[in-house]
């Protein structure tokens, strides 16, 4: 018998493959449903609104796709354990299009003339979520003895900004080297975010 803990994962995993490959605009409680499997009704027992279930989803992605284990890999230079980690929030070169196509949907639909406050919610879920795991980083780092130049919450903040605009520059650039300028800027956030040993830092 599957427990509800595995079927509410079950919900979840169909959702996520759902917004992958078919759009957000196919992401309800209807097609959820009937792709999990499962009544509008069962599925409304875990996720009792439709954003409920947008908000779930967008934590999920991120939380799969935003890895502690290249910040926490003491044998790169700090800098180095920065911009490997910030580097996960920018497509590869096979990924780019679709997945900048999917962020610059999810913001049309969240934003735009016809805004859908659930898909809005998933926004704001995703990147609050995001942003934590940012901070994180510079926290583990800090208690590394790593000196920061402002604090976590600070420094993640500015960086969500910054990779904001470098997703909208590779959008707009058809430039086949905008990608690798705009993880030299990564590179530069990262080196700029610490400071040398005695310098003015915040304390871990």
């Amino acid at each position: 018998m599957v427990g509800n803990a595995d079927k509410r994962q079950h919900i979840l995993d169909v959702a996520t493959r759902l917004a992958g490959t078919k759009g957000l605009r196919a992401l309800s409680v209807r097609s959820v449903a009937a792709a999990s499997g499962v009544g509008a009704t069962t599925l409304r027992a875990y996720f009792p609104s439709q954003s409920l279930l947008y908000q779930a989803v967008a934590e999920r992605v991120v939380s799969f796709v935003l890895s502690d284990e290249l910040v926490q890999d003491r044998s790169l230079a700090p800098a180095d354990r920065l911009y490997a980690s910030l580097r996960q929030f920018l497509p590869t070169a096979g990924e780019q299009d679709s997945a900048l196509a999917m962020w610059f949907d999810m913001l049309t639909l969240a934003l735009g003339s016809d805004a859908n406050a659930e898909v809005l919610a998933m926004v704001r879920s995703g990147h609050d979520r995001s942003a934590l795991i940012v901070a994180r980083w510079f926290t583990l780092l800090a208690a590394d003895g790593c000196a920061l130049r402002d604090a976590p919450e600070v420094l993640a903040a500015r960086f969500m900004a910054l990779v904001d605009g470098l997703h909208l520059g590779l959008l707009l650039d058809g430039d086949p080297e905008a990608l690798g300028w705009a993880e030299r800027t990564l590179r530069w956030y990262a080196e700029q975010c610490l400071t040398a040993p005695g310098g003015n830092a915040v304390p871990a």
